[in-house]
């Protein structure tokens, strides 16, 4: 007997030719629109298909992707003919249509903060608020307003931005700092972050830096660069030393008193000339004058024998 507290599932399995499968709309072409992911490429040529595309149908021979993007890229791009999918009808309840997307979504090689929000985004326009935090909560946050607008705000960047938050090149955290600014100036921190390769601790160091001058000296974010830029061009280092020194460059400019302090004491430092068993250290970001100073010993018994020349002298 049935149980009868049990509804069948609104979907289906099937094999589909790969021409029948598009994208849903424009914007989730262009995200995809670059070099197919060599992981998953990689992956579909060691073990083939492990899970089936999530898809929605159309029409007879349409069906709209709703999830596994860069599956079905590389599956293009590998000449693969047929694929297996997961299929919901054309009339899918808005809740069982986004939980899914969610659910497949968390299985990704990449986990897209963008694609998380076009998905919140499409949402809104079907589902409370309630169901929204909801679904917020599927797709691995917590059921927080500020993180439901947060991620909403991603889609409000230049596409600059949003296709590096996409592809992983910049951090959440980075995407959150680059929304205080314009269009333009996020453009330019993009493509120096894309030019030097910097990770998430350096993106934000970069944008503190940043973000502090453009306020304090009412500039873009160009007239930074470009002040830095020209002493470069015969610069024979690589990338990462050309990175290194955009750092200090920005630090710097950044604490100008701390800087001229930083120098004074390496100066200071090496007229004591001190060796390599001491170490002298001033006191964190020079808050005020004090100083540190180490001494390394052979053994616990070379300590001993100086412990009373170093007690007399700290009297």
């Amino acid at each position: 007997m049935k149980n009868p507290s049990l509804h069948p599932l609104p979907y289906s399995f099937q094999c589909i030719d790969i021409e029948f499968l598009a994208f849903k709309d424009t914007f989730i072409s262009f995200l995809h629109n670059g070099p197919v992911e060599p992981d998953v490429s990689s992956t579909l040529q060691k073990f083939g298909q492990v899970a089936p595309l999530l898809v929605q149908q159309r029409s007879e021979n349409e069906f709209h992707l709703l999830a596994d993007y860069p599956q079905y890229t590389a599956m293009k791009a590998l000449g693969i003919e047929r694929v297996a999918c997961q299929i919901l009808p054309y009339i899918t309840p808005p809740w069982t249509l986004y939980s899914f997307q969610a659910f497949h979504n968390l299985s990704a090689f990449h986990k897209s903060p963008i694609l998380q929000a076009h998905l919140l985004r499409e949402a809104q326009q079907d589902l409370s608020e309630k169901e929204l935090l909801q679904l917020l909560s599927l797709m691995g946050y917590k059921a927080q307003k500020y993180k439901l607008d947060e991620l909403l705000g991603f889609l409000q960047l230049d596409m600059t931005a949003i296709l590096g938050l996409h592809q992983g090149l910049l951090s959440p955290k980075t995407g959150k700092q680059l929304a205080r600014i314009p269009h333009e100036d996020q453009r330019e921190l993009v493509n120096i972050i894309a030019t030097y390769r910097l990770g998430g601790s350096k993106q934000h160091k970069l944008m503190e830096m940043v973000l502090e001058l453009m306020l304090r000296e009412n500039c873009t974010v160009a007239e930074i660069a470009n002040s830095w830029l020209p002493n470069q061009e015969s610069s024979a280092d690589n990338l990462p030393q050309k990175a290194q020194g955009l750092m200090q460059y920005l630090h710097d400019r950044c604490y100008p008193v701390r800087t001229a302090a930083e120098i004074q004491f390496k100066k200071f430092v090496q007229e004591l000339q001190p060796g390599e068993k001491v170490t002298i250290e001033h006191s964190l970001s020079f808050e005020d004058d004090s100083l540190e100073v180490r001494l390394k010993f052979a053994d616990a018994a070379t300590l001993r024998n100086n412990w009373e020349k170093i007690q007399t002298m700290m009297q």
